[in-house]
């Protein structure tokens, strides 16, 4: 009966007993703790632990907040801080790093795991002279992305990424002003097939202005492509499960000068292919273009290299050509 007395008095200790772990040495004049408690409740975060960090010299207890750590953290009994592989790598509890700008260290925290895709997400707090203050406007920087900002101390700047599944990726470029995230470009690229489609906002004049290209898309093997002297390139291939010729003319940063999609009439016998755009007219063979416009000839024919031949095109299979 004794015994059993024993270990119930002994029960309340063993439940409460808590595991702690340094963090590998991230500062010169602090160190850092983290007290595990998996029982941690927050109803907005993840948290479940409390990161403690001290005054080196005099063992003062500086900082305390809820943070998130796995397992992934712990390296030979300590905690990593400082590890930042973007953007799908591994990101550590604690990133201790100037993200103002002022000559003073911040500290990014990690809370939980809920960035895009389940990626690590941030509370910012950033340094003055009576310690860490939380910022809204990075810490949203540091939750709403593809994991931890990165910083680029040569432009003062800040960079994020986020993305929708594989078509969809949006890269931004802030600066800041007054402690707080402005944002100054912001690229959009969205991926239908062969072309890409951006979306460029630009800071000018303190408002956001919109622009907009398309770019050939990597990896596409088109039937035929003519090179230029001057890098242009023209490409005619099939779209749609090749039952549809396209012609995409692009400039030698691949962005699209000209597409056409419909119209198209292909001479066996002269083997061109011609179409017309608005009051321009363009006749297209393995050699040339010709391009005829109000009473004008030109004949774009410097031509450095070609890939593929119109034979790959199974031209009675294109629903939008004519053959005569």
């Amino acid at each position: 009966m004794k015994k059993m007395l024993f270990l119930v008095l002994l029960m309340p200790f063993f439940a409460t007993a808590q595991q702690s772990f340094d963090l590998i040495d991230f500062s010169d004049d602090f160190s850092g703790k983290i007290i595990v408690d998996d029982h941690q409740e927050n109803s907005e975060l993840e948290t479940n632990c409390t990161l403690n960090i001290y005054q080196k010299k005099s063992g003062k207890l500086f900082f305390s907040k809820p943070a998130f750590y796995s397992e992934y953290d712990v390296e030979y009994s300590k905690v990593k801080s400082n590890v930042q592989q973007i953007p799908y790598g591994e990101q550590s509890i604690l990133i201790y790093e100037d993200f103002n700008f002022d000559g003073k260290e911040d500290i990014a925290l990690r809370v939980g795991n809920y960035s895009c895709y389940g990626g690590p997400s941030y509370e910012i707090y950033l340094a003055d002279k009576n310690g860490f203050v939380y910022n809204e406007s990075f810490t949203e920087l540091g939750s709403n992305y593809c994991g931890m900002f990165t910083v680029d101390n040569e432009k003062k700047q800040l960079q994020t990424m986020t993305k929708s599944g594989c078509c969809w990726h949006q890269f931004s470029t802030y600066v800041v002003e007054n402690n707080q995230v402005v944002p100054i470009e912001i690229i959009e690229e969205s991926y239908s097939g062969f072309l890409v489609d951006y979306s460029v906002q630009k800071r000018i004049n303190g408002k956001m202005v919109t622009s907009g290209y398309q770019k050939f898309a990597e990896g596409n093997e088109p039937e035929f492509t003519m090179i230029f002297e001057n890098g242009k390139k023209m490409h005619l291939m099939g779209i749609y499960g090749d039952e549809h010729l396209a012609y995409i003319f692009t400039n030698a940063e691949d962005v699209v000068e000209l597409f056409i999609d419909e119209g198209f009439t292909y001479n066996k016998a002269h083997k061109t292919v011609s179409f017309q755009n608005k009051n321009t007219g363009y006749i297209v063979s393995e050699k040339e273009i010709v391009v005829k416009d109000n009473g004008k000839t030109y004949h774009l024919n410097k031509v450095k290299q070609t890939a593929g031949s119109f034979n790959n095109l199974k031209w009675d299979r294109l629903t939008n050509v004519q053959i005569k």
